[in-house]
């Protein structure tokens, strides 16, 4: 039990929820290792092994996400990104018009161990945090259900 404490503290999005103030703008859903399990029975799921060998691998995974102030919420999440370079580091990036993208990843031992999907679209603010073993495969297939559209 305390080191799943210990894992889920060091993830971005408790960072940057650690780093500030309650807000009401800002709401967090977080997906259990357990609700996971319950994912992978569904028939879809079962039919695709790739897949199914992918989300095993899955510890957590968390969406932080705000209507409004996306851009003020994207600066500062870029901003602890920044700071923890050493950490993190830029799987891909988009800047458009209206749109902001940045995919981060943190590597053990050349293991993929964290993704986080950062979204200012609109000054929609959206984080998706995940944590456990992924590989290249995995954020491509996550990047593309993204759908990023470019003005």
């Amino acid at each position: 039990m305390f080191i799943s404490l210990a894992v889920s503290a060091q993830d971005f999005v408790t960072r940057f929820l650690d780093k500030r103030e309650p807000d009401a703008h800002l709401i967090c859903v977080s997906v259990s290792p357990k609700m996971m399990q319950e994912v992978l029975k569904i028939d879809v799921v079962e039919e695709n092994n790739d897949l199914l060998d992918m989300i095993s691998n899955l510890k957590s995974m968390q969406m932080l996400t705000s209507e409004v102030e996306g851009a003020k919420y994207f600066k500062e999440a870029l901003g602890i990104l920044d700071k923890n370079s050493e950490r993190f580091k830029i799987f891909g990036s988009y800047d458009g018009n209206s749109e902001n993208y940045r995919i981060m990843v943190r590597k053990r031992k050349n293991e993929i161990v964290e993704l986080v999907m950062l979204v200012n679209d609109n000054n929609k603010f959206v984080v998706i945090n995940f944590t456990g073993n992924m590989n290249d495969k995995f954020i491509s297939r996550v990047v593309d259900s993204m759908k990023i559209k470019r003005s």
